[in-house]
């Protein structure tokens, strides 16, 4: 059984599938192989070609900052840079996936994605925005946060179309009961489909 947890940024997917984890779930999550496949030439050549020589670094390396600059401010771009990333991450997440077990696969942008098909069951993670807002301050301005949500499905519309949702606000031993309860439910939910 593949399960789709998601959320959008500062909602604190990487703390819930950490915990899901520590409960002995098989899990994978789609920022680091997003971060092994940037290694990869061929990716690299094909994001040179969509957006430019601009957002490499002088060692060829892809400059996250430069390249979140120039797709969060032009939606055209970012779909081309998602077009090639997107498809490579869920393919690495099926083969990853095994028949017999419940994995939990961390997908940030797996409705904005088109990809809730191609799981079995969507966990979507939620927090207050101004806990999100806390979390992200550091880390990013403002301005960028808010640019960033604005590219994602609102948590409300996320919540509606999901299997379960966790609210993660400020209480961990909240946020660990939520996540024991439901990784009892997709064992279950498992056991049944075998």
């Amino acid at each position: 059984m593949l399960v789709g947890l998601t959320g959008n940024i500062g909602s604190g997917k990487t703390t819930v599938l950490g915990l899901f984890e520590a409960l002995g779930a098989r899990v994978i999550s789609a920022d680091e192989i997003v971060g092994r496949l940037l290694g990869e030439e061929d990716i690299r050549t094909q994001i040179r070609a969509a957006l430019g020589s601009d957002v490499f670094s002088v060692d060829g390396s892809l400059d996250k900052k430069k390249t979140a600059k120039v797709v969060f401010d032009n939606e055209g771009l970012r779909r081309k840079l998602e077009g090639i990333v997107h498809p490579a991450v869920m393919g690495e997440i099926k083969q990853f996936a095994l028949p017999n077990e419940v994995t939990i696969a961390e997908i940030p942008l797996l409705f904005e994605g088109g990809f809730t098909g191609e799981v079995n069951v969507v966990v979507t993670v939620t927090a207050p925005k101004e806990i999100v807002y806390e979390r992200l301050r550091g880390k990013l301005s403002a301005e960028d946060i808010t640019k960033r949500l604005a590219c994602q499905i609102p948590d409300e519309q996320k919540a509606a179309s999901s299997d379960f949702v966790i609210i993660n606000a400020t209480d961990i031993a909240s946020t660990r009961q939520q996540v024991k309860e439901i990784y009892q439910l997709l064992k279950l939910r498992h056991r049944r489909n075998v």
